[in-house]
Formats: C-alpha cells, sequence, structure tokens
C-alpha cells in the first residue's frame, strides 16, 4: 500500500470506542468498515503500526490491524466457522503426541506437557487422552463438546488470538492457557517448540532454523501483548 497520509492520530467517540484518524480519515478494516477500538491502548498500538516514515505500508507485518480486522471483518459475521478451525486441532494437539524415545525427551515432555494437560482437564472437566507416536487418533466426544463450550464463551477479540496462536503452536491447549494467563508469552513458545529446542541443544543449531524460530517469538509476543491491550 501507497503511502497516502501524513499524520496519524486517534479520535475519541465514546469510553468504549476509539478511531485511528489518518488525516482526517477513519482508518478501515480491509471490508472498508471503520476499524473501532475498544480502549485507548489498542488504540495506541495501532498508531504506532501505521506512523511509519516508509512510502510504503505492508499491512501483513501489522499483528494488531490484522487481529482487528479479523474480528471485525471475518469472526463477527462467522464466528462458528472460526471457532471450528481451532477445534479441529483438538485430535492432532502438539502436545498430546509423544515420543517414544530418547528417554531424556520422553521425560522432557511429561514434565513440560503434563502439566497443561491437567489444567485443561480443570477447565472441561474431563481426561484428555495421550498418545505415542505421529498417527492421529481421536480424542473423546465430550472433550470435543466440552471445549467447544468453553471457545463459546470467548469474544470476538480473543477468539481472533485463540486462532492465531493455535495455527502458530499447533496446540489449542498452550493456546487456551495463554488466554486463561496459565502460561506466560516465553512459556509458550519453549513449549510448542520443545522437541526442536532439544534437538538444537542436542545436536547443534540451524541458522535458518533459528531464524525462523525468531520470527514465530516475535509474532508469539506481540499477539500475546494484543490480548493484554484488550484488558
Amino acid at each position: 500500500m501507497k503511502k497516502f497520509w501524513e499524520k496519524v492520530s486517534i479520535k475519541k467517540i465514546s469510553s468504549d470506542s476509539f478511531c485511528v484518524m489518518l488525516d482526517k480519515r477513519i482508518l478501515k478494516t480491509p471490508l472498508k468498515r471503520d476499524l473501532l477500538l475498544p480502549n485507548l491502548k489498542l488504540a495506541k498500538e495501532i498508531v504506532k503500526e501505521w506512523d511509519q516514515d516508509s512510502k510504503k505500508i505492508n499491512t501483513d507485518s501489522m499483528i494488531f490491524y490484522g487481529l482487528m480486522s479479523t474480528s471485525l471483518d471475518k469472526i463477527i459475521d462467522n464466528k462458528n466457522a472460526y471457532i471450528n478451525d481451532i477445534l479441529d486441532y483438538i485430535d492432532t494437539d502438539l502436545i498430546c503426541y509423544r515420543a517414544e524415545n530418547p528417554k531424556e525427551l520422553v521425560e522432557l515432555q511429561k514434565n513440560k506437557w503434563d502439566p497443561i494437560i491437567l489444567i485443561i482437564e480443570k477447565y472441561i472437566g474431563t481426561k484428555v487422552q495421550v498418545f505415542q507416536g505421529i498417527l492421529p487418533k481421536k480424542q473423546k466426544t465430550n472433550v470435543h463438546s466440552k471445549l467447544n463450550n468453553l471457545i463459546n464463551q470467548f469474544d470476538i477479540f480473543e477468539i481472533s488470538v485463540l486462532h492465531r496462536i493455535t495455527n502458530i503452536t499447533g496446540s489449542i491447549f498452550l493456546s487456551l492457557c495463554v488466554l486463561k494467563k496459565d502460561i506466560s508469552k516465553n512459556e509458550v513458545f519453549e513449549l510448542s517448540f520443545l522437541d526442536e529446542l532439544w534437538q538444537a541443544e542436542n545436536w547443534g543449531f540451524d541458522e535458518e532454523t533459528s531464524q525462523k524460530r525468531k520470527e514465530i517469538s516475535i509474532e508469539l509476543n506481540k499477539t500475546i501483548f494484543f490480548l493484554d491491550c484488550l484488558k
């Protein structure tokens, strides 16, 4: 996108509604809806994304703008579809599939991932199965239904965050723990890349893979910061 504005500012509409102004124009979503923000903290972060010196603007790199636009353009009209996308990860969730060897990795996964399973079981009131190997297996039906009930309690902005983190980590369970503030941004990164980090420590770091993990870590951190700004 070619930059057409000089000044980026915030306009207060009400006590719980703000918009970002590009000169005298209200910032829009990709579907041309007014980007209405529920608090000043979010508005300030959106301003930072759009107040750039560059003559060309890449909206794909704007985490806050992307999460807000997804919420207002897509999830608001099709919440169930996004919830179903998230629920599709239940039977393939990263932390439910464990290594059979070596012993050190088996123990590491157990020590790091089992506490997450226990947290989720507490939230949904039923047992989550853990499998060995990589072949996909199904969780019990009540795991699906109870997780569906839990996620339906979240608003469109929280679902936007949950959807993005689940896609990044491959784990609905880790994402839920982030949303519920049970784990930090550093912990979710470590837990979602547990196998890779263990292999790197034992067999050496690959520069390209390390750079990719760094980029993912930045995206995770910004996504979780968006969640913090909702409150």
